[in-house]
């Protein structure tokens, strides 16, 4: 450990480091660059808390459906100020849905988001949606009229 970085040592169950690798390649195919783990928590951990923008029955579920714990040890080095981050996000998840998780939830919380943010952006491409502006690509901002392929509802 350096001055301004630690390392975290996390034993992790296969179903959680499955959604880190597949975290990694979104993340990598997004970016057109090889990702790590330690980049993509970086750049997650300052965004607004999970329970914001997800019900906390969903953060259950995701919790339920993907173990944390198991025998697959990974070490994160990452700043102290992602560190911190991290720990209050998980304090900030812990009160919002009544009980204590650790930092592999906390992990694991941010990851399966990720996942459905580029979900979400992707299916609001397809339909012809900016994911940022929510206009479609297809025509112009301020352009009224609709394209020929779209048939308006009266």
């Amino acid at each position: 450990m350096t001055g301004d970085q630690c390392t975290l040592a996390l034993n992790i169950s296969e179903h959680l480091f499955n959604l880190t690798t597949e975290s990694l390649r979104l993340r990598s195919n997004e970016t057109r660059c090889y990702q790590t783990l330690e980049s993509l928590l970086a750049e997650r951990v300052h965004l607004p808390c999970a329970l914001e923008s997800h019900d906390p029955k969903t953060i259950r579920d995701h919790l339920s459906a993907i173990p944390t714990t198991g025998d697959i040890r990974i070490n994160l080095t990452i700043t102290k100020s992602s560190a911190d981050s991290l720990d209050a996000a998980k304090r900030l998840i812990s009160e919002g849905l009544g009980s204590e998780i650790s930092l592999g939830d906390t992990l694991s919380i941010m990851l399966f988001l990720y996942i459905v943010d580029q979900k979400a952006a992707k299916i609001l491409q397809r339909i012809g949606l900016d994911s940022s502006a929510c206009v479609s690509s297809s025509q112009p901002a301020g352009d009224d009229d609709p394209p020929d392929n779209v048939v308006p509802f009266r």
